[in-house]
């Protein structure tokens, strides 16, 4: 008996929607979500009937369920960079009813993985879409550009202000003239490209008085001694030696507690100056 030749099942009896999961069955108990696929499958292949095909799309099929989830994000992407000009999102943002921030954050995780269209659409929206500096950041950047971009001038924003939409402006520009150096080099460009003058000698250091060295503690024992005639330092005494601010008081109590351990020539030359053990 010759085998009965292979027909694809027939349609089901419900309209299919543009998206079910892989596991979805219809009421009826019908495997709607793994006929769907098969179906996708069949199309993308070139198998499947034009008739089928036809009957498909006129339901309303999403043949490509992926690029369709991408695409459906984009446009809510596009939406919000024509509002914002950026796509610097905050991750709990929802952009009508869409969960924007989230979308974008799963996108920047697959960034080394998306395919170079997805990766270009986003980039044509905002070249810094992820970059390598905190997002806080570019909102912030965005906020002052929007104010350079009105007319204002950068370096004379007091430090206080505060901009209409939450914004800490004033100590965010201040912040960056401080510390350039604490900038990626695209950063600076960003920030001299709208006018804000930064610092470019690197943040003062304070100066802590030197203690550590034991030749510099015995310097200055001999230096106070020498002026005073006496080795009875104040605890927080600080002697300046060519410059060089030692705290001996502090270094003489640390002394007197480490005498056991101290070489024999240190304890003869503090011995030569009155010490008092």
């Amino acid at each position: 008996m010759a085998p009965r030749p292979h027909r694809s099942p027939p349609l089901p009896p419900h309209p299919p929607p543009p998206r079910r999961p892989q596991t979805h069955e219809d009421p009826d108990g019908y495997p709607l979500g793994r006929w769907l696929t098969w179906q996708r499958h069949l199309h993308t292949t070139g198998a499947l009937d034009p008739a089928r095909t036809t009957a498909l799309e006129r339901l309303g099929i999403i043949w490509n369920p992926q690029q369709h989830a991408f695409d459906r994000g984009l446009a809510h992407a596009t939406a919000y960079t024509h509002h914002h000009g950026h796509l610097a999102v905050p991750v709990d943002h929802h952009h009508d009813g869409f969960a924007l921030g989230r979308w974008l954050a799963t996108q920047r995780k697959r960034a080394d993985t998306l395919t170079p269209a997805r990766a270009q659409a986003l980039h044509d929206l905002d070249q810094y879409w992820n970059p390598p500096w905190p997002l806080t950041w570019h909102r912030a950047y965005h906020a002052a550009r929007r104010h350079h971009n009105a007319g204002n001038h950068l370096t004379d924003v007091p430090r206080h202000y505060i901009t209409d939409d939450g914004h800490r402006l004033g100590e965010w520009l201040h912040n960056q003239r401080l510390h350039p150096e604490r900038l990626h080099p695209t950063q600076q460009r960003l920030l001299a490209g709208i006018g804000l003058s930064q610092n470019t000698e690197p943040s003062p250091k304070k100066r802590k008085p030197a203690t550590r060295k034991p030749e510099q503690g015995l310097a200055a024992a001999r230096a106070f001694h020498q002026r005073e005639g006496h080795l009875e330092v104040p605890q927080r005494h600080v002697e300046d030696l060519d410059g060089e601010p030692v705290r001996l008081g502090q270094w003489i109590s640390n002394t007197r507690r480490r005498k056991e351990r101290l070489p024999t020539d240190r304890i003869r030359a503090l011995d030569a100056l009155g010490m008092r053990w």
